[in-house]
């Protein structure tokens, strides 16, 4: 049972789209509220999910903290749990990540998913995919470079091109994301490594942002044992409140022309 915070705007006009938040390695934050608050003033209902605190860990980090497998299954059902709530439009519902729940929102729109959700045992239906994606600082590197740990249990068969559900995917990352090998180049390759998503990806690079730009409070400068396609290194963030404020309402207008 994965828990998840729903919020439904005050709007009245019939169903609503919604966008389902997926935290970062650090969990829980603040930084999924601060584009939820705009997503729901702008009428788009938001579920951000506790893919940490659900099973008992702090963040990342710890020894039994979910790995991307077990996230993605996390958005494939809450997917179908909003499909479900008659509330929501069923084609009208997109996914937002940050760091590796950005990376999980790209490889929902690369049609990664579990043949089955776990908790009941039911069938994905084929044809029940997000709408829209949008990714903020993924680590696009982790996604491209780690054979062991992404793409050798994903897809071995085509181990350079995953597919695509043919949904809109957006990444904005910084041009100092120490996260990644090289954060000026990493993301802008994807299309190159991933051609089936080459027709529906579009990247912004934030000139001189970190890795979590939009965290208010973020940690000092630390070793991450995840940078760096997984090779570790030290990771610094640094927040602006003028990036965040434009990223959040790059969000809201991203969903806004794609839900609909």
């Amino acid at each position: 049972m994965v828990r998840g915070e729903l919020r439904v705007p005050a709007v009245s006009g019939g169903q609503l789209p919604a966008v389902v938040l997926l935290h970062s390695n650090a969990g829980i934050v603040g930084v999924g509220d601060f584009y939820a608050r705009a997503l729901n003033a702008a009428g788009i209902a938001t579920l951000e999910l506790d893919s940490y605190g659900s099973r008992g860990v702090r963040n990342g980090n710890d020894r039994t903290a979910p790995v991307l497998c077990d996230r993605l299954q996390d958005a494939w059902g809450a997917l179908v749990f909003l499909a479900q709530d008659g509330r929501f439009k069923p084609q009208q519902i997109g996914v937002a990540g940050f760091s590796s729940g950005g990376a999980v929102a790209i490889m929902t729109g690369m049609g990664v998913r579990p043949p089955r959700l776990p908790r009941d045992g039911l069938a994905l239906p084929q044809d029940r995919v997000y709408a829209a994606h949008f990714a903020l600082y993924p680590g696009c590197a982790n996604i491209m470079d780690d054979p062991q740990r992404i793409r050798s249990w994903i897809n071995p068969g085509r181990p350079q091109n995953w597919g695509s559900t043919g949904k809109p995917i957006h990444i904005t990352s910084g041009t100092r994301d120490d996260f990644d090998l090289d954060p000026k180049a990493d993301c802008l390759r994807m299309a190159q490594e991933f051609p089936d998503i080459a027709g529906q990806l579009t990247v912004r690079l934030v000139e001189g942002a970190t890795h979590a730009f939009d965290w208010t409070n973020p940690p000092p400068p630390a070793y991450s044992p995840f940078a760096k396609a997984q090779s570790g290194a030290m990771v610094t963030m640094s927040y602006s409140a003028k990036e965040a404020e434009t990223a959040r309402a790059e969000m809201v207008q991203f969903f806004l022309s794609k839900l609909k």
